[in-house]
């Protein structure tokens, strides 16, 4: 993964290309005629993205650049696409020989830069590339080490990641299904925040205009501040819960040997016994 400096949000970021070197580079474009399309799939493996939604615009706009540091291996690099129903795939790829991702002397990449009609749906499938999405519909984002920064999300976010991390800013909705060691940090978000499992990451909700909602947490902390409904958590193992100014009931069914604080709880407490004194 070539890693986000700071991982700041879109609006205030840099062009990933620029963080990279291209001793030698070739345009790898697409113009997608989106008509009839609801959703845009992004397949990126290692390549880095920034997506951004434009309101009024017709077509689905890809900007790739392909990077290499042997001339041979840019033959190598490609961006296609599939359409499929209401669905389009955009893919970049790579052929043997491509040497696809890498630091130093040794690299070959593609990065890409999209804009699409803003009332578009995105679904990002990266491996080890991280994305920078803005001003759409709703997201899917999976990962396995990518890092995801996103803002201003119509509809609902949901994100799955191994390793990752994400910070996500002005969305309808936020449903973390998984995460591993990656963290996560949601803030203004109007719907509901809602996380399935998560390991030894971290999570950090404020400003949600609902509840907060944990299914399962291992050794990871989760922090939740300026939260209108209730935060609630099925179990926590050795991390710490910290709800603050929550609108709701803060309520912990299972908890192991982190600490359990609140303050500021419109409605009631409830926590396991060994913990009331926290």
């Amino acid at each position: 993964m070539r890693v986000l400096v700071g991982l700041i949000l879109i609006a205030a970021s840099a062009p990933a290309l620029a963080l990279h070197d291209c001793k030698f580079s070739a345009e790898r474009n697409l113009d997608i005629d989106a008509a009839g399309l609801k959703d845009l799939q992004l397949v990126l493996g290692s390549s880095d993205a920034r997506v951004e939604g434009v309101a009024g615009l017709k077509r689905i706009e890809v900007r790739g650049k392909a990077c290499a540091s042997e001339e041979g291996w840019l033959k190598g690099l490609t961006v296609g696409q599939e359409r499929s129903g209401e669905r389009v795939t955009v893919t970049t790829r790579h052929e043997d020989g491509a040497h696809m991702g890498g630091w130093g002397t040794s690299y070959a990449f593609i990065d890409l830069q999209v804009r699409l009609p803003a009332d578009l749906m995105v679904d990002v499938d990266a491996g080890s590339g991280d994305s920078n999405v803005a001003n759409v519909a709703a997201l899917h984002f999976g990962s396995g080490s990518g890092d995801l920064s996103a803002a201003h999300v119509a509809g609902a976010v949901s994100i799955k990641v191994g390793s990752g991390d994400a910070i996500v800013d002005d969305v309808g909705s936020i449903w973390v299904e998984r995460v591993g060691s990656g963290d996560i940090r949601a803030t203004t978000v109007r719907g509901e925040a809602k996380v399935g499992h998560v390991g030894s990451g971290d999570i950090n909700f404020s400003d949600v205009h609902g509840g907060v909602h944990v299914e399962s947490v291992g050794s990871g902390d989760l922090v939740a501040s300026r939260i209108g409904g209730d935060v609630e958590v099925g179990s926590i193992g050795s991390g710490d819960v910290t709800a603050s100014d929550v609108g709701g009931s803060f309520i912990v069914h299972s908890a192991g040997s982190g600490d359990l604080r609140h303050h500021n709880v419109t409605g009631k407490v409830e926590v396991p016994r060994r913990h009331e004194d926290d």
